[in-house]
């Protein structure tokens, strides 16, 4: 057998990878490894490696557990040389994380192998070193989320999800990996791309529609970064973004979020290279922080942002908080960091109020993301 190069395959071994202080230190070729495997296999998967994390979000994720245990593991080929591995001799990787106050059943799981390297086992073997773990550390329930470069199209031959809203077509790879090993469709998330900028006038209209719906008892606030006397109200939205948002039969209750918690994500995503421009939106008479929505900006990739949670409290609906707080952070966006040229979201496809509000603003369908879980 030979791989997709025509070469034959090189024999290879997993280890685990130890947490290092920085990206820059020597034993750090292992995380350069990683971003390099998961940059091919994202442009191999949707077309493109803005999402691909970089060494420096990976050396910081590992050394902040303090929420959740993380395991790191790669296959390297093996050297007839004698010499010692190199970030270029990791051909998979393998990703698990257990949060450790909520969910405590439950765990990510996460493989991916260079195109170049695929069909040979490698897949098999870090998903089974990783599930053993997880299960030996009493974990009965795992998630897993591949991606598509698009949704199946009517008539297609298509994987369609518990929730039966959203279709996948019936050859996407990690998908079929992830069947394979028990793992089922439970929810499929439409990925959508916003192409900046977006037209000022269109975007000021919208703003003022939902300023005239909310009313005088809504007041919006813009940071980059939350400030520390907002970090509980913050972790009351990041607390109701676990339980409020459309999650079909997924195994995965409440996370409570408390300003700790809130001050410690926001180092960690500082340490990884990552800003926040977020909006709240305050209800004056109470005080409270009703919704509020945010954009990721990583350092070293200034063409593009994420479009992180958005979500109004059920308290506050039906005044188009969502839209008030989306259309201030996209005009704060393009005063502050004009130089990016497109957004990536993702949301379920049974959210139908938001993903109205997304293609209202200019977002298009560009992908899609299974939700998958498997229960031992």
């Amino acid at each position: 057998m030979t791989s997709p190069t025509g070469r034959a395959p090189e024999p290879w071994h997993i280890v685990e990878v130890p947490a290092v202080p920085s990206a820059d230190h020597p034993d750090a070729w292992m995380y350069h490894g990683t971003s390099a495997v998961e940059r091919a296999a994202e442009i191999a998967s949707v077309g493109h490696d803005d999402l691909a994390r970089t060494v420096r979000q990976l050396v910081s994720g590992m050394l902040h557990q303090e929420y959740s245990r993380k395991q790191r593991l790669v296959a390297i080929v093996d050297r007839t040389d004698g010499q010692a591995p190199t970030a270029d001799d990791v051909v998979g990787f393998g990703f698990a994380s257990m949060t450790l106050e909520h969910n405590t059943h439950a765990a990510d799981v996460h493989v991916a192998v260079h195109p170049d390297h695929r069909r040979r086992g490698i897949g098999t073997a870090l998903a089974d070193r990783l599930e053993q773990a997880a299960a030996d550390a009493g974990r009965t329930t795992f998630f897993g989320w591949p991606r598509s470069p698009r949704e199946a199209a009517q008539g297609e031959d298509a994987l369609v999800p518990a929730t039966g809203v959203g279709r996948l077509p019936a050859d996407v790879a990690g998908v079929r990996f992830a069947l394979d090993r028990g793992y089922t469709l439970e929810q499929v998330a439409r990925m959508s791309r916003l192409d900046l900028p977006v037209d000022a006038e269109k975007l000021a209209e919208f703003e003022a529609e939902a300023r005239a719906k909310a009313g005088d008892d809504y007041r919006t606030h813009t940071w980059e970064g939350v400030p520390e006397e907002w970090h509980a109200a913050y972790g009351r939205l990041m607390t109701r973004m676990s339980t409020d948002v459309p999650q079909g039969e997924l195994d995965f209750g409440e996370e409570t979020w408390d300003a700790e918690r809130v001050r410690v994500y926001f180092e960690e995503r500082a340490a990884s290279g990552q800003r926040l421009l977020t909006t709240l939106v305050e209800h004056v008479p109470s005080g409270e922080m009703a919704g509020g929505t945010s954009f990721l900006l990583q350092d070293g990739k200034p063409a593009y942002a994420f479009q992180e949670e958005t979500i109004a409290l059920k308290a506050h609906r039906g005044r188009r908080l969502g839209m008030l707080v989306k259309a201030v952070n996209l005009r704060e966006l393009a005063a502050r960091y004009p130089q990016t040229e497109r957004v990536h979201t993702f949301n379920a496809e049974e959210n139908a109020h938001m993903l109205g509000i997304n293609v209202a603003l200019g977002f298009r369908p560009s992908g899609a993301e299974a939700a998958l879980q498997k229960r031992l």
